[in-house]
């Protein structure tokens, strides 16, 4: 069932900019991208340009980690990944986007069932870093319009260093693909509960805003 999930910080934050859909399809073309993430992208296309990416404010998108080809993508606070840029989030996390393949949405209207999904073996098995879900523990979900959210814990660990403790994962459709989106908690800086739900939310409508517009700039040329 489940294969796996404010504007940018435009004015306050220096050299904040966008990797546009035409940028992204003419570097690939060469067979690589150029990183720019010391420039502070704030938006990327993915995909070939089907879907693109954005975060809450003050938060960039680290290329060099990012693989747009596999529409994956990894956001952190703009002073840490760019020398040019100043700004750092009100609530200091790692966001992490992984859209699915075609055809997978499957949220929409199904979100009560897709919730206690997750609570079943299967269900934690996909929360799982390693896939096991003994792993895992302490599922809470909520549903809304935003999509399905998680609040877990994961024995396995979050595969990034220096992140740890509880996570919180997202699920939406964006463009008809079941997405994903996590917020891992850095050991120097823990997330209380609150903080971490708080920039789940925000961070799922940033996602489905940037692909709102992409549709709309789309008809309107």
């Amino acid at each position: 069932m489940v294969r796996g999930i404010a504007a940018a910080a435009l004015i306050a934050l220096s050299g904040c900019a966008d990797l546009t859909t035409g940028v992204a399809d003419t570097l690939a073309g060469f067979g690589s991208s150029r990183d720019a993430t010391n420039e502070g992208i704030c938006t990327l296309a993915l995909l070939g340009g089907e879907v693109r990416v954005r975060g809450p404010e003050g938060y960039c998108i680290d290329q060099a980690a990012s693989d747009a080809r596999r529409g994956f993508a990894v956001l952190a606070g703009c002073a840490l990944l760019s020398d040019e840029a100043v700004v750092m989030p009100s609530t200091d996390g790692l966001i992490l986007v992984q859209f699915g393949d075609e055809g997978t949405a499957s949220v929409t209207d199904n979100e009560e069932p897709f919730a206690a999904f997750l609570a079943t073996d299967l269900g934690r098995s996909v929360l799982s870093a390693n896939g096991d879900a003994a792993n895992v523990a302490s599922v809470s979900t909520v549903t809304d319009r935003a999509g399905v959210l998680a609040r877990f814990e994961d024995a396995s660990g979050p595969g990034f260093a220096g992140t740890s403790g509880a996570q919180w994962r997202g699920f939406l459709d964006v463009q008809g693909r079941l997405t994903t989106v996590s917020i891992l908690s850095f050991d120097r800086n823990p997330l209380s509960r609150g903080e971490g739900e708080r920039l789940l939310v925000v961070s799922m409508a940033e996602l489905a805003e940037a692909n709102t517009l992409s549709d709309d700039v789309a008809l309107s040329n």
